[in-house]
């Protein structure tokens, strides 16, 4: 999509005017931080005087961003698992609203009035508009609505995230997790203007800045090279910081931060704030658990500051000398002396409810510390499954063929594992993705089993924490309501025996994958004679859960939608006998495979 006439140019005054606070951490002028907890369902509120932590409020499953209304007397917060915006009083975390607020919710952030309140409804595409309704906006004697109230919906591209609008209100920023794109919103219109892109490899992208000094945004993000067939661990995931002219809506390739260029590389970088004269910027790496110093002129790193493990979240302080970092996998908030560049202390927020195993298997997971598991901190596991998710690319690997990354949720349950059926376990699967991709030592003393050679589990209790972790990942059910008759139709479409989908996918986990059968079925269904391919054409049956959430599909991933699985990718009826479908079948059929 390209701009048009209607778009009306930002000037540098504007986005002076006003500015937002939102993210996983947020600092309110009295001095309070207020961080969500997404493991323990909750937010925690610190006092930085006495850096100690002086309330925790459950505010539903899986929060992941707060935002303060301009006024100071709200805090909103996202719960992505529960679905729901939470509106609460300040000063003491009172419940004030709850509304549903689209599928997953995520990104938050309010107008410069205060009076709308914008949510980046992930699972759905779309940005919800939701009106607050309090003393100030009472329109009538008497009348007393609900505080929070939908108003419309905004539809934009796949997996929205982060939000951030203008100064004046009148533009609204999304980020997309698997493109990096940026959509500019007209809020008056409430249509998507323009789409900027960062490049075709970004991805990842969970905030956006807003620079009042430059007139320029900020995105963390990584970039995926897809395309080098030969991976190593530096030549896979490259973490930046894109910048974006927000007069023009263009990318400035020019002033990209390669943010991968120093003595170790950083993973996974998350959120960002700038300094206060606007010279520098302050990164989060989520994966290699830092604070980086990013000079933006110079377009370099000058310096890293450790903190906890899985920091995701950073607010600054007024005077900007102190950083408040929130570490999602210590359970902490570091506070950090941006003038010495040392932390000084870090405050204990909350109590993870997971088990000792399992939260050491997902800090395996996540972190790219240790030498054990990557070379240099350049890569996690969740550089390519963030959430125990996928993604949406397909890697070309040298002397295998083209491959799309499938979620790990429910995966546990499915082995044999990859597309070729070559790993027996979990434990193989990681251990020699960590020693083979990510540059790692590994997590087994001394030499590995060779994958279904050998058992890896029970070798290492590093490792089986990290399976115990993966096997953790449930599937979810799609989030967006289906039409109930036509996924009844599909599903009585699926099992039909003339179709024979349920033949190699079968309930319930939709697969016919198994450990038990040797050799391992394998199935060619005419997909794989793509150019590149060098082990097909037979491959692993994967499981059909979760297939709203796991597009393009194939295991080069030349599907980019069912539909297309059913009919482009399927002309000779191999992957089912689709060709005696109707239009209006494919399409019931479609709808059942998006409820799984």
């Amino acid at each position: 999509m390209k701009a048009t006439g209607m778009i009306l140019a930002l000037t540098l005054g504007a986005i002076a005017a006003h500015a937002q606070s939102n993210g996983s951490i947020v600092l309110a002028p009295s001095g309070r931080l207020f961080t969500v907890n997404p493991d323990s369902g909750s937010v925690s509120v610190v006092d930085t005087v006495t850096h100690r932590k002086v309330l925790e409020r459950s505010v539903g499953k899986d929060p992941r961003m707060l935002a303060l209304s301009p006024d100071s007397r709200y805090l909103y917060v996202t719960s992505q698992g529960s679905g729901t915006l939470r509106a609460f009083h300040l000063e003491d975390l009172a419940p004030a609203g709850v509304i549903q607020a689209g599928a997953e919710p995520y990104g938050v952030v309010t107008s410069p009035a205060g009076d709308v309140v914008y949510v980046a409804a992930s699972a759905s595409a779309a940005v919800e508009v939701i009106r607050v309704n309090d003393s100030r906006h009472v329109t009538r004697a008497g009348d007393e609505p609900a505080m929070l109230q939908v108003t419309g919906s905004i539809a934009v591209e796949v997996r929205p995230k982060g939000l951030a609008i203008s100064p004046d209100g009148s533009r609204l920023y999304v980020t997309h997790f698997l493109s990096g794109d940026i959509s500019v919103i007209d809020t008056s219109s409430r249509k998507v203007v323009t789409v900027i892109s960062t490049g075709a490899d970004s991805n990842m992208a969970q905030r956006i800045v807003l620079s009042a000094a430059t007139g320029r945004a900020y995105v963390p993000h990584i970039r995926s090279n897809v395309v080098n067939p030969d991976l190593l661990f530096d030549g896979t995931v490259f973490p930046e910081l894109a910048v974006i002219d927000l007069v023009r809506n263009v990318e400035l390739t020019a002033e990209r931060a390669d943010l991968s260029i120093g003595a170790h590389s950083v993973n996974l970088p998350f959120d960002a704030v700038l300094s206060r004269d606007g010279t520098k910027a302050y990164v989060v790496n989520l994966g290699s658990g830092e604070l980086s110093v990013v000079d933006l002129k110079a377009r370099y790193r000058i310096a890293d500051v450790d903190v906890g493990d899985g920091p995701r979240g950073i607010a600054l302080s007024a005077d900007g000398g102190t950083a408040y970092v929130t570490n999602s996998l210590s359970d902490d908030v570091s506070v950090v002396d941006l003038n010495a560049l040392q932390e000084i202390t870090r405050i204990k927020v909350t109590t993870s409810p997971l088990s000792a195993t399992v939260k050491r298997g997902k800090l395996l997971f996540y972190s790219s510390r240790s030498s054990q598991v990557s070379r240099q901190r350049w890569m996690s596991c969740a550089s390519c499954h963030l959430e125990g998710d996928m993604d949406g690319r397909t890697w070309q690997l040298a002397g295998i063929g083209p491959r799309n990354t499938v979620s790990l949720r429910g995966a546990s349950a499915t082995g044999p594992f990859h597309w070729d059926a070559d790993s027996c376990s979990i434990q193989d699967v990681a251990e020699f993705t960590i020693r083979d991709l990510m540059g790692g030592s590994g997590l087994i003393a001394g030499a590995a089993n060779a994958p279904c050679k050998g058992s890896n589990v029970g070798v290492s209790s590093d490792l089986d924490a990290l399976a115990a972790f993966c096997a953790m990942l449930a599937p979810k059910v799609n989030p967006v309501p289906q039409d109930t008759a036509a996924v009844a139709r599909g599903k009585a479409i699926f099992n039909r025996v003339d179709v024979g989908c349920a033949v190699c996918h079968v309930a319930p986990l939709y697969t016919d994958s198994a450990m038990s059968v040797k050799p391992f079925i394998m199935h060619n269904v005419g997909t794989g004679g793509g150019p590149g391919e060098v082990l097909g054409p037979a491959f692993d049956t994967p499981s059909l859960l979760m297939l709203w959430n796991s597009a393009p599909y194939l295991h080069d991933g030349s599907a980019a939608t069912l539909m297309d699985v059913l009919t482009k990718r399927n002309p000779l009826d191999q992957h089912g006998r689709t060709s005696i479908l109707s239009e209006a079948d494919k399409a019931d059929l479609v709808s059942f495979l998006m409820s799984l």
